[in-house]
């Protein structure tokens, strides 16, 4: 098992050039940490429009650093019960990180963002960089 499962803000920030993301990520590349990447952060970032040929050949770099996690049967009830939980108007906005956070908690790893307050409403393993 890792010890951070990463969001969309580590690889979004490490590819603008922020340092605490790339000291993150460098950290992961030295072996320092163990981190995973679940499928639905990488179904994320290479659905985003702007997506370039350029920006993809580093991400599928940084990748291969990490674990990838699919999501698993548990995972998907999990966050299921937590978004029937929220109101009608955040269940859409807020089904990624009810998904991210509970693949965090079903591996006992923390989650790695820039944006803790939605996973934060989930789960309380999160790391800020």
């Amino acid at each position: 098992m890792a010890e951070l499962l990463l969001d969309t803000t580590v690889f979004d920030d490490y590819r603008c050039g922020d340092s605490k993301a790339r000291e993150v990520f460098d950290r992961v590349m030295r072996g320092e940490i163990r981190a995973a990447v679940s499928s639905l952060t990488i179904f994320r970032l290479w659905s985003d429009p702007n997506l370039d040929r350029r920006t993809e050949i580093g991400y599928t770099g940084m990748l291969s650093f990490l674990e990838e996690v699919p999501v698993t049967l548990d995972v998907a009830r999990t966050a299921g019960l937590w978004i029937a939980a929220q109101s009608q108007d955040e269940k859409a906005c807020l089904d990624y990180f009810a998904l991210v956070a509970a693949t965090a908690q079903e591996r006992g790893e923390s989650v790695c963002t820039r944006n803790p307050e939605p996973f934060l409403r989930f789960y309380q393993r999160v790391v800020e960089y």
